[in-house]
């Protein structure tokens, strides 16, 4: 009898239960053995090379590989330190009692909106003025630093030359303008006493020369007065150097950096003493310019900016892009090129 009949007539009958249960078995037993038969010739019909079939298949948008392959090769662009930084500045002209200076000048570049920003003190070259870093001042501050740019006291012809001193007053002028943490900077003899400065403050986060000098025959002026100090200075330190030339006494504060326990220096090819003041005047072109170079102005200046602006990025530790410019990443052209040089 058919099954399906059966339920039919029953429906609504106790009695029928016991035939509609058996009825569905027999509806279950029939099920099964039609999926039975259905696997089975599947498994005798499966041509070969089943097993090359059952392999993942693959996306098969080339589009989309391209991108991902892209997106993992890709690195992590470098901060271009050339540009002007994402703070806007301010200045302020203060003076400070130092010693034997009463009123020293300086000038305060700040970052707006940002609290407690790391120090730079920032000195000029010798016979030089503030207004020759005024440049530097601006775009480091830019950056996210606060640079303090005195006149310093103690680079008169006439009343006197007393590097010692300057250093000095660059390390009292941090101290009373509250900084603990401080960058020394300058430039020619203004590194000079940058380091004298950091050799005197245990706390100094660094040391930035450019394209600073060491004492050598200067009428009334001990020579090598700076090697008395650098060795003494325990905070990292950077340097950036042109071609050796009178106005950088042949290039003598090198062997200060070389002294130094951590230090870095790199050269800068074809670049003159000017070079590293910005802005920079015809007085020092007149004296101080390369008669002839392999590099123009126009390639040596950005190669100046961008070490010395990564050096105190890598020293405030404002930014990692720092000492990963000093280690050669982004750079690579200009060091394939000799623009740029790294010195022992």
């Amino acid at each position: 009898m058919n099954s399906r009949l059966l339920i039919t007539l029953c429906l609504g009958m106790t009695a029928c239960d016991t035939q509609i249960g058996i009825a569905q078995e027999e509806i279950q037993d029939d099920t099964y053995d039609s999926i039975q038969d259905s696997s089975e010739n599947n498994e005798a019909e499966e041509p070969e090379g089943t097993d090359e079939q059952q392999e993942p298949e693959e996306s098969g948008d080339p589009e989309i590989e391209d991108q991902e392959e892209s997106e993992e090769e890709t690195p992590e662009e470098i901060t271009d330190f050339l540009q002007r930084g994402p703070y806007e500045v301010t200045d302020e002209s203060r003076t400070a009692s130092v010693t034997n200076c009463t009123n020293m000048n300086y000038s305060v570049y700040s970052p707006s909106g940002i609290m407690n920003p790391p120090v730079v003190v920032l000195g000029h070259g010798f016979a030089r003025g503030a207004d020759t870093m005024t440049g530097w001042a601006d775009h480091l501050s830019s950056w996210g630093v606060e640079v303090l740019l005195p006149t310093l006291c103690h680079y008169n012809v006439f009343a006197g030359v007393d590097h010692e001193m300057n250093g000095q007053n660059m390390k009292e002028l941090a101290i009373a303008h509250g900084a603990t943490e401080v960058v020394y900077a300058g430039h020619s003899a203004g590194g000079l006493a940058a380091i004298i400065a950091a050799s005197q403050d245990t706390g100094a986060a660094g040391v930035l020369g450019l394209d600073a000098t060491d004492t050598e025959g200067i009428p009334g002026v001990p020579d090598l007065i700076g090697q008395q100090y650098a060795e003494f200075v325990t905070c990292p330190a950077f340097s950036i150097m042109g071609e050796s030339s009178t106005c950088n006494a042949s290039n003598n504060g090198l062997e200060l950096f070389r002294m130094m326990d951590e230090s870095q220096v790199f050269k800068i090819a074809s670049a003159d003493h000017c070079d590293f003041e910005s802005p920079t005047d015809w007085i020092c072109e007149s004296q101080c310019e390369n008669p002839t170079v392999e590099f123009s102005d126009e390639e040596i200046n950005p190669a100046v900016t961008v070490l010395g602006t990564a050096a105190v990025m890598a020293l405030t530790g404002l930014s990692a892009d720092g000492p990963l410019i000093w280690s050669g990443t982004g750079i690579e052209s200009w060091i394939d090129s000799g623009l740029v040089q790294g010195v022992e």
